[in-house]
């Protein structure tokens, strides 16, 4: 870690494009990777980012010199051309840093939104990778030969199928007692269903076409006298 000021300020232009890059975890499922590769993602990132946006300023210092910081003059006179020079400086490092991060953002936006189902949870698969968006209807036979179905409202995104998370459903929910036959409906807005408890899912996509058509017969059902 960096002991001065100054050295603080470097290390947060430097990272700062990566860890724009990074922050992408509501993309799609978490993900936890090692602290190696994550560092190296964030070096690497920044990097690559600040290296285009030096190329970006390089081509307007050739085009506009009256416009753009004299690096040349900067590293040969150092503070006092920094003094003289500080608004003009301090513009455009703020601009060439927001530009690196936006540069990050763009890529973290086009790599990051499906990856790929080998390194997500099957929840994830189920319910995100095949129909994203959509809320669909899910039944679960729980340890004790009970089942449970409604509406799926929420879910942990982690990539492990770890045993220690939650399902959300909603309504309409039904629910059948351990030995009993029937399913019956379930007086209830919502229930939250632990992993650990279920032994299968089942997982049925809602259909547009018959949910808008479904939704057009009752609006045209006519009222009861």
């Amino acid at each position: 870690m960096p002991t001065t000021f100054t050295g603080l300020i470097l290390l947060v232009v430097l990272l700062l494009p990566g860890l724009t890059f990074v922050v992408r975890e509501r993309q799609g499922s978490e993900r936890r990777p090692t602290p190696f590769r994550e560092t190296g993602t964030v070096v690497f990132c920044s990097v690559l980012t600040e290296l285009l946006t030096l190329a970006l300023f390089a081509a307007a210092r050739g085009l506009m010199p009256g416009l753009t910081p004299d690096v040349g003059r900067l590293v040969r006179e150092g503070g006092g051309y920094a003094r003289d020079q500080y608004v003009q400086l301090g513009w455009w490092a703020g601009a060439l840093l927001l530009f690196s991060c936006a540069l990050a953002a763009a890529a973290a936006a086009v790599t990051g939104k499906r990856p790929h189902a080998s390194v997500m949870s099957a929840w994830w698969v189920m319910f995100d990778r095949w129909y994203p968006g959509e809320d669909p209807l899910v039944g679960c036979v729980l340890e004790d030969g009970s089942y449970i179905e409604g509406r799926q409202a929420s879910f942990n995104v982690s990539s492990d199928d770890s045993p220690d998370r939650d399902l959300v459903l909603v309504e309409p929910l039904k629910y059948r007692a351990p030995g009993a036959t029937e399913v019956e409906h379930f007086p209830w807005g919502a229930a939250c269903v632990s992993a650990r408890r279920i032994v299968t899912m089942f997982v049925s996509y809602p259909d547009p076409e018959q949910e808008a058509g479904a939704a057009a017969t009752q609006g045209s059902a006519p009222a009861a006298s």
